[in-house]
């Protein structure tokens, strides 16, 4: 099964979401909490992200979308991107490698 990454406040996050990054929480520049990509949280873990003012997290869940509706979301997608680079010299390694990151991210 397809998943998608979503980016989400923590006080919308439920125990059995499964995590699709690494959630980590600093405090004077040593990580207090930290959590691996793919567990499945607990209300635990949410009582410790809100004990650590974790705000956000990305979360996986299914992608109930049709290939047609995935493939057209990624033209939108692709258009909007280009779109917001028209003006950037995309041979330049740096903006490039921009593009590439908020193509990816647009893309979750």
């Amino acid at each position: 099964m397809r998943t998608r990454h979503h980016y989400i406040p923590v006080a919308d996050a439920k125990a059995g979401m499964l995590l699709g990054a690494p959630a980590n929480a600093v405090s004077g520049g040593a990580a207090s909490f930290s959590l691996p990509a793919g567990h499945t949280l607990t209300q635990e873990n949410l009582h410790h992200f809100e004990a650590h003012c974790v705000e956000f997290i990305f979360v996986d869940e299914p992608d109930l979308r049709s290939d047609e509706d995935v493939a057209i979301d990624s033209a939108r997608v692709a258009k909007r991107v280009m779109d917001i680079f028209e003006g950037a010299d995309l041979t330049e390694p740096t903006v490039l490698a921009l593009f590439d990151q908020v193509l990816l991210y647009r893309n979750a």
